[in-house]
């Protein structure tokens, strides 16, 4: 035995000496003590939506870092008992465990077993890479004992803990338990701590995401180890050997941007922008958004329906289905867009900027520029209105010929979209019926430049000309603007700046910024609450009825249908009292989606389904009436003040001081009674009623 000793210690000492030389070698690119205690690992900064709750994580590695005082015992222990059991009586490294380790490598002429310490570990994960060479086991042993210097035994294991790969971009134990099991490590019971201690082993292999059974085998044999090194109790671990931990967590929602990955993009932009990517993938940070996680799911759910729906029903071509992501070519088939903001304060509550972010990044609610067609109108009817003009004035809806200012000797010679003309009418019923004739016959009376004016003052920020066509949304904005143009409206003339992040926060907690809503007025409230007046018109009885008729959304609101030339691009734009929604449905390719793909047709059910179910609970509220705003009856027909012979009236806004003073001129005596044709006419009723019965 003595000689079994001394034979030991000879060898111990020749490792020793030998070594020297080699370790004053391999120090000099090492980092020092004080690099060394100044360490800190990338910390991933979390996003919150508006309730505070987590729903993305920007991150190099991902992690969150946990304090070991905080865990219970057995969460930390079980990695000493597994990767380390003389953790707290060795310098840094197991010379035994060396020994064993380096005589069966240099037997196999390669690395095959490892003898590293938790400390080791630590080091390799903090400054070195993970090949498999003897330079790097013995740069990793330096480190070590450098490390053991630096710090205690629990501040070692608290920084293994949160250090340690536990598969992917995952790290340490905390990242691991919200990421499997959607919960915190100090929640977690014994056979889950068992299966996250057996990921480090081997990540790949041993993830419960790529290969659950060899996880949950491995999980058994760490829960074993716990039992026998006392870690937990027998009792306990008959408890949980036969338990099967449920993961829970969606790996296409982590990898491709959370539930909002258009969102997530504007944040990512807005924050690398104003402190850099270090910050936002490393620093650990919190940013706090304006997402409302409800609307943002359900958004997705009817952007995504409804288009497979179209897809089903009508010509669009090429398929979503039969896109294929690894052929590198951005995708073809029909898209869509939706931007929900507030009112009140212009934040963002839902965005979707495609049909899937993973086949495109492309944002087409913030970046692309598509004619807005008669969503467009809204603006020249506020201008008129703005100008002294009140619902119940008359256009006519008439062909006309005008000369096209972007042109030579040209005629610009518009047409209704269903080629129907209605003559006199009044701007409500224009506004309400879309009419493309009327409205540039009212922006000839006002002028084009008063209803370019009045885009810009409302949030279209591109420059508009103040051309006639444009009245017809013939200019290319982008649908984030339009949503903000009609809020302006819809809260009564505050224009506001759209709105993603509330606050943003250090590592520390230190707020580095907050943001408050911004808000100017740019329309005085009469012409707003006028204009929100004929907008409900067009979702009441115009081209929008189909969200009362059809989707069944009954609560009071206003917004406006969009189609372009060739059916090219599709939108609507409508608001309660309380929040805007804007659609656009269209290909990225400036091309026809189907023949009759109207604003009412494609985008309008997207919108009235959202509503429909937003409002669902909620008591019906109509938009307040301000100061300055009057009521009077009036003939439906001449928009004047009713004779006794007007057969439809009905309560028209208008401003204080601007309303009617003339009666009626259409209806001025009885009408004429034909009761033979009337007696003819009922026959016929009554014949085709029996027909159909």
């Amino acid at each position: 035995m003595l000689w079994g000793i001394k034979w030991a210690f000879i060898t111990y000492l020749v490792i020793i000496l030998l070594s020297v030389p080699v370790i004053i070698y391999l120090s000099r690119d090492l980092p020092s003590l004080d690099e060394i205690e100044r360490y800190r690992a990338p910390v991933s900064t979390k996003v919150y939506d508006r309730n505070g709750k987590l729903i993305y994580e920007f991150h190099e590695e991902r992690r969150t870092p946990v304090r070991l005082k905080d865990l219970p015992p057995y969460v930390y222990n079980t990695f000493v008992a597994l990767e380390d059991r003389k953790f707290y009586s060795h310098w840094g490294i197991d010379p035994d465990r060396i020994l064993k380790a380096m005589v069966k490598n240099l037997l196999a002429g390669r690395i095959r077993e490892g003898a590293s310490t938790i400390t080791q570990q630590l080091a390799r994960n903090m400054f070195l890479t993970h090949e498999r060479t003897f330079k790097r086991k013995i740069k990793e042993a330096i480190l070590a004992v450098k490390i053991e210097r630096a710090f205690s035994k629990e501040e070692i294991l608290e920084r293994y803990i949160n250090q340690v790969n536990m598969g992917g971009n995952i790290y340490g134990i905390e990242s691991a338990a919200q990421y499997y099991f959607g919960k915190s490590a100090r929640e977690l019971n014994p056979k889950e701590v068992a299966m996250l201690a057996g990921i480090p082993k081997y990540p790949s292999r041993y993830s419960p995401l790529k290969n659950y059974n060899a996880s949950l085998e491995r999980a058994n044999f760490v829960l074993k180890v716990m039992r026998d090194q006392g870690v937990i109790s027998r009792e306990e671990y008959e408890k949980w050997k036969d338990y099967r931990p449920e993961i829970v967590i969606t790996r296409a929602a982590l990898r491709y941007g959370g539930v909002a990955p258009y969102f997530m993009d504007e944040v990512r932009k807005y924050i690398i922008e104003r402190y850099g990517e270090d910050f936002l993938y490393k620093g650990g940070g919190k940013i706090y958004t304006t997402l409302d996680i409800r609307m943002q799911k359900l958004a997705n759910t009817l952007v995504d329906s409804f288009l497979n729906l179209y897809d089903r029903r009508y010509p669009t071509k090429p398929k979503y289905k039969d896109y294929d992501p690894r052929s590198g070519k951005p995708p073809q088939y029909l898209q869509a867009a939706m931007v929900v903001m507030d009112n009140r304060t212009g934040e963002i509550l839902a965005m979707v900027g495609g049909r899937n972010y993973f086949h495109s990044q492309f944002n087409r609610a913030t970046q692309a520029y598509r004619q807005a067609g008669s969503a467009f109108k809204p603006f020249t009817y506020a201008a008129a209105i703005e100008r002294g003009y009140s619902p119940a004035d008359i256009v006519y809806d008439l062909p006309i010929s005008v000369e096209d200012p972007t042109s030579k000797n040209k005629k610009w010679t518009p047409s209704n979209y269903d080629n129907e003309y209605l003559g006199a009418i009044t701007l409500r019923k224009a506004l309400a019926l879309s009419k493309n004739l009327a409205t540039i016959r009212l922006l000839m009376d006002i002028g084009p430049q008063a209803a370019s004016e009045m885009a810009m003052r409302l949030g279209i920020e591109e420059e508009v000309p103040p051309y006639y066509s444009v009245a017809l949304g013939a200019i290319e904005v982008r649908l984030i603007e339009m949503v903000n143009a009609y809020s302006t409206i819809a809260s009564y003339g505050y224009r506001k700046r759209p709105l993603f992040i509330t606050r943003v926060e250090d590592a520390n907690g230190i707020i580095l910024e907050e943001n408050a809503p911004r808000r100017i007025l740019v329309l005085d409230s009469v012409t707003a609450y006028i204009t929100i007046s004929m907008m409900k018109s067009v979702v009441d009885g115009g081209t929008a009825i189909d969200a009362r008729r059809v989707y069944k959304f009954f609560h009071p609101a206003a917004g406006k249908t969009g189609t372009t030339d060739e059916y090219r691009d599709a939108w609507f734009i409508g608001f309660t009292p309380d929040i805007v929604a804007g659609v656009w449905v269209g290909y990225d390719s400036v091309r026809t989606i189907f023949h009759g793909a109207t604003g009412a047709k494609v985008a309008l059910p997207i919108w009235a389904s959202f509503m429909k179910e937003i409002y669902r609970d909620s008591i019906p509220k109509d938009f307040p009436v301000p100061r300055g705003v009057v009521f009077v009856e009036v003939c439906k027909e001449s928009g004047k003040l009713p004779t006794p012979y007007c057969p439809k009236t009905y309560q028209e806004v208008f401003r204080a001081g601007r309303e009617p003073t003339e009666h009626c001129n259409i209806h001025t005596s009885p009408p004429v009674s034909d009761t033979a044709s009337e007696s003819i006419e009922g026959d016929i009723l009554e014949d085709i009623l029996r027909k159909v019965h």
